[in-house]
């Protein structure tokens, strides 16, 4: 398929969502972007076809189907997803996993032939026998205290198998790692964010970022051009979480893992739906990706790991002196 004439994104709400929907509006070739979400996006107020959909409706499947028979839909964009957990499992999954397969009924429904799914390295998640960079083959193992991650694994094995039953659907399947830069905000972010960055005693892994920058150039990419497979996006090199913590000015608090986790679950289970394990083994284990296959398929990275981190630290600064 050539440059695709009429592009529907899930998940406005989220960063790469509004971002990339900006991004394609902006392409000299005059694309038309349909915009699927539960709420309608006042900054794109005017600049997209909207339709309002809830992808945890039984019938959602029906419904956008007709819409992407209706406008033509050529290439689907799924990021209707969390940006951060939230303690209501039973909708976060409703919305994640079951939304995605209603997401995919449509698709084959409507005769979609490009398919760009948003997914992430922390699907392979943080263990002790993870090797030094793990490949898009590796096995998605995932945390089994991290309730958003599961059903992201969840999502991606649903995926693959539609796409065997559909050859005729080009699917491409991006993971960026964390992402950093001036605008992106998450959980994450707001962690690293903080004067004080707690941390596990005796752990020091080592860590890799994303530009927010490459990872959109990475998307429109793959939306706009035939880029089949799974693709890790990765910045080049890695760092110690102990001199990200120093490149940034601040200081750690290390404690003991035991200590830590009891003093963090009751709060992190009102907060997140998921035990502090669930997100703070990505800062005791191994979980880096190779990004060889996605650095061959959408070009070298504008930022290193160590750059994309200045990069974010840089506009934390800056915004003290406004």
């Amino acid at each position: 398929m050539n440059t695709p004439a009429r592009i529907a994104i899930t998940g406005l709400g989220t960063w790469i969502g509004a971002r990339l929907a900006e991004r394609l509006l902006a392409h000299k070739a005059g694309l038309s972007v349909i915009g699927v979400d539960i709420r309608r996006p006042y900054r794109l107020e005017g600049r997209i076809r909207f339709h309002r959909v809830d992808l945890t409706d039984p019938t959602a499947d029906g419904r956008l189907a007709e819409i992407l028979e209706r406008e033509r839909v050529e290439a689907f964009v799924h990021a209707a997803f969390r940006r951060e957990p939230t303690p209501d499992l039973d909708y976060d999954h409703e919305l994640e996993t079951l939304g995605s397969l209603h997401v995919l009924h449509a698709c084959a429904a409507a005769k979609v032939r490009r398919f760009v799914l948003a997914s992430s390295t922390m699907l392979y998640g943080p263990w002790p026998d993870n090797p030094n960079f793990l490949t898009e083959q590796h096995p998605l193992r995932g945390h089994p205290d991290a309730h958003s991650v599961r059903n992201r694994v969840e999502v991606e094995a649903l995926l693959a198998g539609w796409a065997t039953r559909h050859p005729d659907c080009e699917v491409t399947v991006l993971r960026p790692c964390w992402i950093m830069g001036p605008s992106y905000w998450d959980h994450v972010v707001r962690m690293f964010a903080r004067p004080v960055v707690a941390t596990l005693l005796g752990y020091d892994p080592l860590l890799q970022f994303v530009h927010e920058e490459d990872c959109l150039r990475a998307f429109e990419a793959a939306t706009l051009a035939r880029h089949p497979g799974v693709f890790n996006l990765v910045g080049r090199g890695v760092l110690p979480l102990s001199t990200v913590i120093a490149l940034a000015g601040k200081r750690s608090l290390p404690l003991p893992v035991p200590l830590f986790y009891r003093m963090l679950h009751y709060p992190a289970q009102g907060q997140t739906g998921d035990p502090p394990a669930g997100f703070y083994d990505y800062l005791r284990y191994l979980w880096v990706a190779d990004g060889e296959r996605g650095w061959n398929a959408f070009g070298e990275p504008l930022y290193t790991t160590r750059e994309a981190w200045i990069s974010f630290v840089s506009s934390r600064r800056l915004r003290r002196y406004r």
